[in-house]
């Protein structure tokens, strides 16, 4: 069955914004190991880098409903944006050993990133059905 060209369109659309949130979070990975290994001042580039990727995943979830996109690759879209937000609280908010969550919430972030990146990847490829397969 061939989809519409809105939905194909929308979906490209999405698996590029799944593509562009793993390479944003792997340069903010690079941006902290420069803040941390470099110059302690690059730490403010990976703080600020932050605010330019973080309402993508809710993009990618309201592109959802338009593109015909449902199950995980909807709602692990707002998973994304938690997890997101809980970046910034693990550093603003978080007390003791609590902060230590940014880690391996960022490991969290970059799995479930390439997570979404590998089942749209049929997309962003315009194949003529933009079916994802399982």
């Amino acid at each position: 069955m061939e989809l519409n060209v809105r939905i194909r369109s929308v979906r490209f659309t999405y698996g590029l914004l799944a593509a562009l949130y793993v390479l944003c979070v792997i340069l903010q990975v690079y941006f902290a190991g420069l803040g941390v290994f470099v110059d302690s001042a690059d730490l403010e580039l990976h703080r600020v880098f932050a605010n330019y990727f973080e309402f993508g995943a809710i993009i990618m979830f309201l592109l959802s409903f338009f593109g015909s996109i449902r199950g995980g690759l909807r709602w692990l879209t707002l998973g994304l944006f938690a997890l997101t937000s809980l970046q910034h609280m693990t550093i603003q908010t978080f007390t003791g050993v609590l902060p230590a969550l940014h880690t391996v919430d960022a490991l969290l972030l970059f799995w479930i990133s390439g997570y979404l990146l590998r089942k749209s990847w049929s997309w962003l490829l315009l194949r003529r059905n933009g079916e994802v397969q399982g």
